[in-house]
This record gives structure tokens, sequence and C-alpha cells, in this order.
């Protein structure tokens, strides 16, 4: 969105898409006052093929398109979030896991350079490009760290606040609130926070657990679990469709935001909820270090449920109810990443 709303100067911003009949080509974007009126993709020597997401159907699919793209003179570039589907399988679908691999094979033989978003991201991709792929250090793509922003980014079609929400979202108020933000999966840690809180539960200490996220795979019995919970809207809350705005008042009504990930790319939560002034306590795994914060605390990567449990009590209770002012200065926004991004792009020629 930043790109499209703040094009870069000498730079003109097409988007593009495809789908499993149709090439790609430019389509019409909200807001974008530089739409491109033409059904065919046409570009040249300087111009950038970028891949934001992964299209893991679409980039093998349309790879030859992409390849004469690249005879014309374009240069082509992919971002790369994480490659856990590689490292830890077991967390992940099989059929998502054969995409991941077949889109990353095919990437690699595409690209020009990867936009990482952390170190660790960008070291664990020329890893397995060299050691799974095979590919020579010498013919190694670029790889360059791209900063994440830290604002919730508002959807066109969002839906405001429900009624519902504004009900749960006053009945937080004044209350000690832990809060996780992002899609039920194995490796996200739900699971573990929510056996920590009912130890605490079952002592009669009254805090609260909000948790955002959409049900993801193999998290069926969590789901049930939630949805059937005696405290479930008492003690504990499930946002599963959270709009935009209700996210961002979720932040801005919790006592802190707990990111419990046994791994990530890069931890967006982190850096949202240190955006919003709030303290936060992770998982101490690497990744989540890449970040330096006096507002940051870390339980052990391996703690027991009844470690996790005293440690957010004891966080929970020393945590100052109210915002922090957030260092916003040090703090990465969409608008800087675009910007950054294409700097590099020039660079690169």
């Amino acid at each position: 969105m930043a790109l499209i709303s703040d094009q870069p100067a000498g730079w003109e911003v097409v988007p593009v898409a495809a789908t499993r009949k149709q090439q790609y080509r430019p389509i019409a974007w909200p807001n974008n006052p530089n739409a491109v009126q033409r059904s065919d993709l046409q570009a040249g020597l300087g111009d950038v093929f970028l891949s934001l997401d992964f299209s893991l159907d679409a980039i093998p699919r349309h790879r030859r398109q992409i390849i004469a793209l690249q005879k014309q003179g374009v240069s082509c570039w992919f971002f790369m979030y994480d490659l856990l589907p590689l490292q830890n399988p077991e967390w992940f679908p099989d059929k998502l896991v054969v995409r991941f691999r077949r889109w990353l094979r095919v990437a690699a033989t595409l690209a020009d350079g990867f936009f990482c978003i952390s170190p660790t991201v960008a070291d664990t991709l020329c890893d397995q490009l060299a050691y799974r792929y095979g590919l020579p250090w010498s013919h190694m793509p670029a790889t360059r760290v791209l900063p994440m922003g830290c604002e919730v980014q508002y959807a066109s079609h969002s839906a405001g606040v429900s009624s519902d929400a504004e009900r749960l979202l006053v009945q937080l108020r004044g209350q000690k609130t832990a809060l996780m933000v992002g899609t039920l999966e194995p490796r996200k840690g739900h699971a573990e926070v929510l056996a920590a809180f009912e130890l605490l539960w079952s002592t009669g200490v009254e805090m609260n657990l909000a948790i955002v996220g959409r049900p993801g795979w193999k998290t069926e019995d969590l789901q049930d679990t939630l949805r059937n919970h005696p405290l479930l809207r008492k003690r504990l809350f499930w946002f599963w469709n959270a709009t935009d705005e209700e996210v961002e008042r979720l932040y801005q009504a919790c006592t802190g935001v707990v990111v419990a990930s046994r791994a990530e790319g890069f931890g967006l939560p982190l850096i949202e909820a240190l955006g919003y002034g709030k303290p936060v306590l992770a998982r101490d795994i690497p990744v989540l270090h890449t970040v330096s914060s006096c507002r940051v605390d870390y339980f052990p990567a391996d703690a027991t449920a009844g470690l996790l449990a005293a440690t957010i009590a004891r966080w929970l209770a020393a945590a100052n109810a109210a915002t922090a002012p957030p260092d916003v200065a040090s703090l990465p926004t969409w608008r800087g990443s675009a910007r950054h991004m294409v700097r590099t792009l020039a660079e690169a020629g």
C-alpha cells in the first residue's frame, strides 16, 4: 500500500496479478492515482518484477512468462518471510510443504535478489539455497534485509468495530489482560500460554487472556478447547475474525502482549506492541531479539507450564496499565520500508 499511496519519484508502480489460467497482467488497485489502463504486461530494460507474496502456485505456473521478461531486461526480486515449511514441515499441511518447496526451487532459479524480513531469514535462505538446492555461493542471488513497518494497516474493506467486540472491549477495560496476535498454528504457542493461564485461574488469579487469530491448520483440538472453555468471555477471549480496527483497539486495551512463537521470520506483533507503547513478554529465540527494547522481557524457550505461569503472573502484575509513550522514532514504518526497498532496487540497477 505504501508503494501505491506514495509512489517513488522516477518509478511507475504497476500492480499485477496472475491466476491459474491467466498470466501476470496489470490489475486495478484501490486508491491508485496512476492506475494502468492496459490488459497486457509491458516491461523492458530497467524494470523490476517484484513478488510481494509467496505466490506458491502462480510463480511456478508462469515461470516462462517471467523468464521472457528477464530476457527483455527485467530484474526479478522476491520477498522471503520465512523458510519454516522447510525447517519444520511437521507444523504445516503436507500439501503446503510440497507447494513451498516447488515455489522456492523455481524462485531460486529466477531471482536476481531476495528481500528478507530479518537477518535470521537471510542467513537461513542462503544456507538452504546452498545446501538443499546446491546453488554455488558465487551464483547466489542478492539478499537484502528489509525492515518491516509497525503500523497496523487498514484494509479498504475493513468493517469497523462490531457491537459484540465493543462489549468485550468494555469488559476488558481496567483489567490485567495479556494479548496474543496471530493465526492459530502449532508453532505460535497458544496452547502453552493457555495452559499457563489455566494454572493461574485455578488459583484464583484474576488476569485475562485475549487471543486475536483466525483458525489455522493442525489446531482443531485447540480451537475446540477455546470455543467450549468454561471461562470463555469471562477470563478468556478469542477474537477469531477481528477487523483491523478491533485489533488496534485490543492493542490499546491490553496490559501487554505475549509473543510465544517457537519460530518466526520476524515477529511482527512484537514490533506492533512496542508501537502502541505496550510491554512484551516473548519466547527467548534469536529472531525475537531483532529489536532491542527495555520493554521486552523473555521467558525460556523450553519453559514448563508452571514456570510460564509464574513468569506471566509477575510480568502482568508489574506492567503499568497505562500505555507508555512509544519510541516512535526508533520503530520502522511501512513508508520507510517502501523507500528502503526502492533505494535497494535502484542501487542494484
